[in-house]
């Protein structure tokens, strides 16, 4: 999925979390996420950051740091940097683009009931959404390829709905490396973006 937008926002009149995506091809998927998913992907999400972002997947040891042995502390403040340096070009001024055409999932969003998180060898994130319900009868999903930018704007995004949720983020919450600094629910990766675009 070529992605050239996304926004995550809270909808307080559902009480879940909206994500809406624009794809280079003009179409659009949406998806509710839902209080007991969200809080069980929020750390996840950040843990895999953590232990796959921190370090390029093509960095070298000099020596004297062993790479694999490097503790979570470390790596979570590698990740910080990490996520500085490319949120300093990322575009969340665009107003997000509701008018696409397409909509390959229907015009309902997708429920999410299920999501896997695999880090690929190209250093990319694979997100799996699928929605599995009995009543009504559904059968929905989708796949994306998130690069290292757009797992940050991800991250950065969903942790803005989070805190406008008010949800009890549990114990885990001051494990999270994320913080919000500034408020948004867009990010936009489109080529008249008035930032570079990493995407192919």
């Amino acid at each position: 999925m070529d992605i050239r937008q996304i926004s995550i926002r809270y909808r307080q009149d559902h009480d879940r979390i909206l994500v809406d995506i624009n794809t280079g091809a003009g179409a659009e998927v949406q998806v509710w996420l839902t209080r007991r998913l969200t809080l069980r992907l929020w750390p996840l999400l950040n843990r895999v950051v953590i232990d796959h972002f921190a370090i390029p997947q093509d960095a070298k040891t000099d020596g004297f740091v062993n790479l694999a042995a490097m503790d979570t502390q470390t790596k979570t403040m590698l990740a910080d940097l990490k996520r500085e340096e490319v949120m300093q070009n990322a575009d969340f001024k665009t107003p997000y683009n509701s008018g696409a055409s397409v909509h390959p999932l229907g015009q309902s969003p997708l429920l999410v009931t299920e999501v896997n998180l695999t880090p690929l060898a190209t250093g990319k994130l694979q997100l799996n959404f699928n929605e599995k319900l009995d009543e009504p009868a559904s059968l929905r999903g989708f796949q994306m390829d998130l690069s290292t930018e757009l797992v940050f704007a991800v991250i950065k995004l969903m942790g803005y709905a989070l805190q406008q949720s008010q949800w009890e983020l549990g114990p885990n919450a001051a494990q999270a490396m994320m913080v919000v600094d500034e408020a948004t629910d867009e990010f936009d990766l489109s080529p008249d973006a008035t930032r570079p675009t990493y995407l192919n």
